[in-house]
């Protein structure tokens, strides 16, 4: 069939141009293209096929006129073409697909070529090879996606944002970071995830972008469940080949476990601090009260057997004096002097001691749970009994009369982790939860701190030391110390505290009572406190003895070395173990042991915890004194430091 005779108009809109014209141009058009045309008819049979597509398929090299299209094609390519071509009669709409054939990718687009009538009697048929596309279309998803791995694996965050700011991507670890869904985070801007308090560094950060400006800077980022997010950013504008800016691209790094340690160790370092200070307080309060005791000792003594009611009164006042005393110890749990003095002991014994003392008087029920064979630590019984007081104190304060208390002891093993001093190794974890109202999201960071406290000036007042303390002293104890709590649904303070597994407990030693002879002492004292010297010389004189006192530590030596020379030396040295100028205690007594090795020394000190004062005899004294000390106490020492 003559191709023109089909091509042509048969309304006869051509009738301008010559048939054979015609009939050249459209097979010159049809055989210009890249693409495989052939025209066939109800049946299938061929009409017209363009050279490529007789190239292709006429193998014998014959006419394809007149064949039917679904024999010359293959069998799978033929056979979804026939249902096409009768598609696009049947529906008179043109149809497109693609197909694979001979592992060949092939784009088929068949269009209806319509009668006089309108009817589809004629279907135009383009085929195209995209094998290549596909091919390319493949490798680009691989590369997608081993991008996508890549972006996924990495140990960073990233974020990439669009020219609105508007995040395109969220890899794994940002995801992870954040906590957050992919479908959460799409399309949304990262100031949506900021406290609002860094939003106008945050905006001021685009327009730096938006200038082609890269940045390093720590932010903070509000996670899904409402926790701080620390997160170092590295971010970079994205540009285009006439470097316009068409987004952002920004590397997240989580340091909130370094902003937490961070914070940990500013927080010991303000307790050392206050440390150097209370320690300061503690020292000078602790002569103080020395002198009051003293006196009010010496005003007892001086009272007649019938004036009971002064000296009840003189007795209220030694025990307010004790209680001052208590405040002097919190102090110098923040000093040098608060240094736990250690041994091997159990914690559930002191536990259900100082607990039961501690909510006596209240209806709060304890509940304890001690898991069996629990490890013995290595702690000061004094501080860990403070520790435990406080903390169930706390829960008393916070609950009502009807609330309880849960107590737990546990062994655990760690491992070490970010954001805590914590090394592996075995502990013994010690917790305690209250049902009371809990803590305030925004005061959890600052319960350790030193002198914060949300009581107010009623009943509960306090001034803000306990919880430093408790901090304080599981701190020196190599251990760590941690709260959990939610408003209304009370609070968890758990501690942990290195084992001791080996080794025998080691028993209390009573407190022996001496008795010595009361003849008159030959006394030496060294103190540099005007106060504490006058004191003691007043009481030690009503005791009987012949008393010399010395400020400085130099003339003690050299007061020593006189009497000694003279035939006629002291009987007892006391000395104080501080002193602020000149040789200390210590160092006196090394001084003393050179001249005479049989020296009677005595070492006085207001730090009760002090290693020198627990361990005085492996310095060579014979006996100790705490400020502040009553007669009793003075009398007591002299007995035993002469054995």
């Amino acid at each position: 069939m003559n191709a023109c005779k089909v091509l042509k108009n048969e309304r006869g809109a051509g009738a301008a141009i010559p048939a054979e014209l015609l009939g050249e141009t459209a097979l010159a058009l049809i055989n210009a293209t890249d693409e495989m045309v052939v025209l066939t008819g109800e049946t299938g049979n061929i009409i017209v096929a363009n050279n490529k597509f007789a190239r292709r398929y006429d193998s014998a090299g014959g006419t394809l006129v007149g064949l039917s299209v679904y024999d010359v094609l293959p069998d799978d390519l033929g056979g979804r073409i026939r249902e096409a071509v009768f598609k696009v009669l049947r529906d008179g709409m043109a149809a497109r697909y693609e197909g694979r054939t001979d592992g060949l990718w092939m784009e088929v687009n068949l269009y209806p070529i319509s009668d006089s009538r309108d009817t589809a009697r004629k279907v135009a048929i383009f085929m195209k090879d995209v094998t290549n596309e596909h091919r390319y279309e493949e490798a680009l998803r691989e590369s997608e996606k081993k991008y996508r791995q890549i972006v996924d694996t990495a140990n960073e965050g990233i974020c990439v944002a669009d020219e609105g700011f508007r995040i395109t991507l969220f890899n794994g670890q940002a995801l992870k970071m954040f906590g957050y869904s992919e479908e959460e985070v799409n399309g949304k801007s990262l100031a949506e995830f900021l406290l609002e308090e860094d939003l106008p560094d945050h905006y001021l950060k685009r327009q730096r972008r938006e200038q082609g400006i890269s940045d390093q800077y720590e932010r903070r980022f509000k996670r899904k469940d409402g926790q701080i997010l620390w997160v170092n950013v590295s971010a970079s504008p994205i540009l285009d080949s006439r470097n316009r800016f068409v987004g952002s691209i920004s590397l997240f790094t989580d340091i909130t476990a370094r902003k937490q340690m961070e914070d940990e160790l500013l927080n010991f370092r303000k307790l050392e601090s206050i440390g150097i200070l209370a320690g300061g307080i503690a020292h000078d309060f602790n002569n103080l009260l020395m002198s009051m005791l003293g006196y009010i000792s010496l005003a007892k003594l001086y009272l007649q057997p019938a004036e009971s009611k002064a000296r009840d009164k003189l007795t209220e006042a030694e025990r307010t004096i004790d209680r001052a005393k208590q405040l002097t110890t919190q102090l110098l749990t923040f000093s040098k002097g608060g240094s736990p003095l250690k041994k091997t002991l159990h914690l559930q014994p002191i536990v259900r001691e100082v607990s039961r003392i501690s909510l006596s008087g209240s209806r709060i029920k304890c509940r304890y749970t001690f898991q069996e064979d629990v490890w013995p630590v290595e702690a000061d019984e004094t501080q860990i009994r403070q520790v435990i007081h406080q903390l169930v104190r706390n829960a008393r304060e916070a609950m009502t009369e009807k609330g309880s208390v849960s107590i737990s002891v546990r062994n655990r093993s760690l491992e070490a982790e970010q954001g805590t001093f914590l090394p592996s190794g075995n502990y013994v974890e010690l917790s305690i939860s209250d049902t009371g109202k809990g803590i305030a999201k925004d005061h959890l960071s600052q319960v350790f701190d030193p002198y914060f406290t949300t009581k107010d000036f009623g009943p509960q007042k306090g001034m803000g030391l306990g919880l430093a303390v408790c901090y304080s002293i599981i701190k020196k104890h190599g251990g760590q110390i941690e709260v959990e709590s939610e408003m209304d649904e009370g609070a968890t303070f758990r501690m942990y505290l290195p084992a001791h597994r080996t080794g025998p407990l080691k028993a209390s030693e009573p407190r022996k009572t001496e008795t010595g002879d009361k003849d008159s002492l030959r006394i030496l004292i060294a103190d540099d406190e005007q106060s504490v010297l006058q004191t003691t010389t007043l009481l030690l004189t009503h005791l009987g003895h012949d008393v010399t006192g010395v400020a400085e530590g130099s003339a003690a030596i050299d007061i020593y070395r006189t009497s000694m020379q003279s035939g006629s030396p002291f009987d007892v040295v006391i000395l104080d173990l501080v002193s602020p100028s000149g040789p200390d205690g210590v160092q006196i007594l090394e001084e003393l042991l050179r001249i005479d090795f049989a020296v009677c020394a005595i070492l006085s000190s207001g730090y009760p915890n002090d290693p020198q004062i627990v361990n005085y005899k492996d310095h060579g004294f014979k006996g100790v004194l705490v400020k502040p000390y009553r007669i009793e106490d003075l009398n007591e020492a002299l007995k035993k430091a002469r054995g």
